[in-house]
C-alpha cells in the first residue's frame, strides 16, 4: 500500500498527524490499539508523510475523515477538523494483478461454473473495461452456452461500440432462450430499441 506514494507494509496501524501552519505530518505507528496519542512513541512510527493543509470557510466542529474521491485503486483521505482540511492518499498499486490472482483461483476451483466468469465480465463492463470483459465473457460460453452469457455479450459489444458484431450475438441468445424456454422477450425489445438506434 502507498500512503501519498510512500510504501506502508501490511499491518495494523493507529494514526497520529502534526498539525502546522503549511504542513501536516500524517503519522502510522505501528502500536494499533491506542486510545488517543496519550501513549505515542516516536520509535514504533512506520510511516510519517507530509500533507498540505487546506483552509476551508465552513467550520467542521467535530474531527471527520471521509473518502471525497475513491477509485479502483486509491482513495483519497480527508480529514477535517474545525477551518482545516488535510488530504493524503491512499494506493494499492497492481491492484488489477491481485483482484485477477483472486479470480483465477475461484475460477480454478470451480471450472464447470459457468457464472462466475459471467460475474467478473460484468464487473469489468461496469468499469468500461471491454476487453477483459470480452475474454471472460467467452469463458463464461465457453464452459456452457446460455441465454444470460449471450445476451451480456451482446451488451458488452454494442456499449463498446461493437454494433454488427453485438446484434448477431443477440440474435444467437434469443435462439439460445426460446430453445431453453427462457422468456426472451425483454431482451428483444431491448435489442430492438438498440437497433433503431434508442439506446
Amino acid at each position: 500500500m502507498l500512503i501519498n506514494g510512500q510504501k506502508l507494509p501490511a499491518g495494523n496501524y493507529s494514526l497520529h498527524t502534526i498539525p502546522g501552519k503549511d504542513e501536516w505530518t500524517i503519522i502510522f505507528n505501528g502500536v494499533a490499539d491506542q486510545w488517543g496519542s496519550f501513549s505515542y512513541d516516536e520509535k514504533k512510527d512506520v510511516l510519517r508523510v507530509k500533507a498540505k493543509p487546506q483552509w476551508v470557510n465552513d467550520n467542521q466542529e467535530w474531527l471527520e475523515y471521509s473518502f471525497p474521491a475513491v477509485t479502483a485503486n486509491s482513495a483519497q483521505v480527508l480529514i477535517r477538523w474545525e477551518k482545516v482540511a488535510v488530504p493524503f492518499t491512499v494506493e494499492i498499486p497492481n491492484v488489477d494483478a491481485l483482484m485477477r490472482a483472486k479470480i483465477d483461483k475461484v475460477v480454478a476451483a470451480n471450472p464447470t461454473d459457468w457464472q462466475i466468469p459471467l460475474q467478473v465480465a460484468n464487473q469489468y463492463a461496469n468499469n468500461d473495461q471491454w476487453d477483459e470483459a470480452l475474454k471472460w465473457i467467452d469463458q463464461s460460453i465457453k464452459v456452457k452456452e446460455t441465454f444470460r452469457n449471450l445476451s451480456a455479450k451482446a451488451g458488452i459489444l454494442f456499449a463498446a461500440g461493437r454494433k454488427d458484431e453485438a446484434f448477431a450475438v443477440a440474435d444467437k441468445a434469443i435462439a439460445r432462450g426460446k430453445a431453453d424456454n427462457v422468456d426472451t422477450s425483454r431482451f428483444e425489445k431491448r435489442l430492438a430499441d438498440m437497433k433503431a438506434g434508442k439506446m
